[in-house]
């Protein structure tokens, strides 16, 4: 570029400036004073008309930033006051929330009342069982077998558990269990009534309770007896030689109660005062920290003066094939009301289904006398297996058949029986044993094979127990009480040792509680640190004749249960003299 330049310099022909005329130089610098003059006269005039403008500019700058600063007032205003509704929004809501979630837990509960108490009206005594304890509910019956589907073998303890819909019904299951001395439990069921503060028959009710507790004092539980039965006799046919046989009449002669005098001793001993409690009240148990069972005395069993308390089992629950064709029930089933009953078949041949043996009789007796039982205790049941339990054939031998363990009797049955189904006796019996609990009866082991405890060997008895545990444990559940058979016991009356390797072994699979039979005091009760052990007294043919016939120590048992008179109501069709059967 710049060669460009100079190339184009050099080409161009020079020329020579003219200078102007003086005059026309003086005219020329007047003109451009002039000019100077008006250029500086506007520009003052520009100053002079800027200054204002600047004035006003910054006047109008400090004007918007005051509006600038009132408008991030105003919004600071409204954000706080917007978090302020936010915040009174939210515990609004939060509180909506809490009250809704209580009124839906009141209804809740509401519901689940009413439901339980039209269950348990509709079913009877709805039980529920641990350990230890039974739980029978406000209905003011004892149980149905659905009700106990969930038991386990246990001990009864009165505890409301659902309330009824009218308030008379409130007061009669409260009445129920004042009734069964469980005031602790009848008080706190009108307690759990909404509104029973305003209501005064609860409150009369409460009061009633608590002044009859106020009267209960504790009974000693090493005077308690403890009474037992055998299966009862309905009609005459077991007590006669020519239908039943020498043997078989003269057994049940000796050993067996009809109906008739089963309900007559019952009746006597209401009159008297007797209450069935339980082996489990005798005493407390607790458990160290190591797990092991401990038991010490009950200073705690109140009831009412003038009370006798009494414990009541009945041996061989399990209508053996020997018992057929003697007036004895044939098996226990549940009625239309899934109340437990016998099924029996009469002399005519007739099956009928009512109260044909202890377990049904005693249930309604306590229905209709609920003063008779403490907390709804009923009796303990005590069950071998080699014929199954409850008259269902539940033990594996009908299952396998195994002609080398199968019975003559147990062959000629299956024989009459060719539609047997073994699973659905077994699940028949355990729709059975649920409902007893439910009911208010424990289970005891009277060994599988109804065996001799002072003769067999260690070896026999823990073959037999596996047995029982296998067959029989499935369908009432876990047991802590054995019961032995034909009255034997581990040892004399001196107290069990671990020296002792059948108690040593009865005690290391769970049995805590133990029973024989010794009519030859009216009580006698060993209870110790790691056992209970009583000694029952049998009410019998044979022990309703001594006592008849004037024999002291016969006497004393059943007048220490109020039983008297006995000539009044002895079985005629009974053999007489009642002897022990050789």
């Amino acid at each position: 570029m710049a060669e460009d330049r100079n190339l184009e310099s050099a080409e161009a022909p020079k020329k020579k400036k003219k200078r102007p005329a003086e005059g026309e130089q003086a005219a020329v610098r007047r003109t451009k004073k002039s000019a100077a003059q008006e250029t500086g006269g506007e520009q003052a005039s520009v100053r002079r008309a800027k200054q204002p403008a600047d004035q006003m500019t910054g006047d109008d700058s400090a004007a918007k930033e005051r509006e600038a600063r009132k408008r991030a007032r105003q919004k600071r205003e409204r954000e706080r006051q917007a978090q302020q509704r936010k915040m009174i929004l939210t515990g609004i809501i939060v509180i909506s929330l809490i009250v809704l979630l209580v009124v839906m837990f009141l209804l809740v509960r509401s519901f689940r009342k009413a439901g339980k108490s039209q269950t348990g009206t509709s079913s009877g005594t709805a039980v529920q069982q641990t350990q230890g304890v039974t739980a029978v509910d406000p209905a003011g019956t004892s149980g149905s077998a659905e009700s106990a589907a969930q038991g386990t073998q246990a001990q009864p303890e009165t505890q409301p558990e659902a309330a009824p819909v009218s308030a008379d019904a409130v007061l009669a299951a409260s009445d129920r269990m004042a009734a069964m001395y469980d005031y602790d439990a009848a008080i706190a069921y009108v307690q759990s009534q909404p509104g029973y503060e305003s209501n005064a028959d609860y409150m009369a009710a409460i009061q009633r309770y608590t002044d009859t507790k106020a009267t209960c004092i504790p009974y000693d539980v090493e005077e308690i007896p403890h009474v037992f039965y055998h299966s009862l006799l309905n009609d005459s046919r077991g007590f006669d030689p020519a239908i039943s046989g020498d043997f078989v009449a003269n057994d049940n002669n000796a050993w067996m109660c009809s109906v008739n005098e089963f309900n007559t001793i019952t009746q006597q001993m209401y009159d008297y005062g007797c209450v069935l409690v339980s082996m489990h009240d005798l005493v407390t148990e607790y458990r160290d920290e190591n797990g092991e069972v401990h038991f010490e005395k009950n200073t705690n069993l109140m009831l009412p003066p003038g009370k006798h308390p009494v414990i009541m089992s009945e041996d061989d629950l399990s209508y053996y094939h020997a018992y057929e064709n003697q007036g004895i029930a044939s098996k226990l089933v549940l009625d239309e009301n899934g109340k437990v009953k016998c099924e029996y078949i009469n002399e005519n041949g007739e099956t009928l289904v009512g109260d044909y043996d202890v377990v049904p009789l005693l249930s309604s007796f306590i229905d209709a006398h609920p003063d008779f039982s403490y907390h709804n205790r009923h009796c303990m049941i005590a069950l071998t297996g080699y014929n199954g339990v409850f008259g269902y054939r539940t033990d594996t031998v009908y299952l396998t058949r195994d002609p080398e363990h199968l019975d003559a009797n147990q062959a000629i049955w299956l024989e009459q029986h060719p539609e047997f189904d073994f699973d659905q006796d077994v699940a028949e019996a355990k729709v059975i044993a649920d409902a007893l609990k439910a009911e208010g009866y424990e289970f005891a082991s009277h060994t599988w094979g109804h065996r001799r405890v002072n003769t067999a060997s260690v070896e026999a008895l823990k073959e037999d127990n596996e047995k029982w545990v296998n067959t029989v444990v499935p369908i009432v559940g876990e047991v802590d009480s054995i019961i032995f058979a034909h009255g034997t016991d581990l040892c004399g009356p001196e107290d069990y040792s671990y020296d002792n390797e059948k108690f040593a072994y009865f005690k290391s699979v769970g049995y805590n509680y133990y029973a024989n039979v010794d009519g030859s005091v009216p009580v006698w009760n060993q209870l110790r640190d790691n056992y209970v052990r009583t000694g029952r007294i049998d009410i019998d043919g044979y022990r309703l004749y001594q006592a008849m016939t004037g024999v002291q120590s016969a006497m004393a048992d059943f007048e220490q249960i109020g039983v008297h008179d006995i000539e009044s109501f002895f079985d005629q069709s009974r053999i007489t003299p009642v002897v022990i059967p050789q």
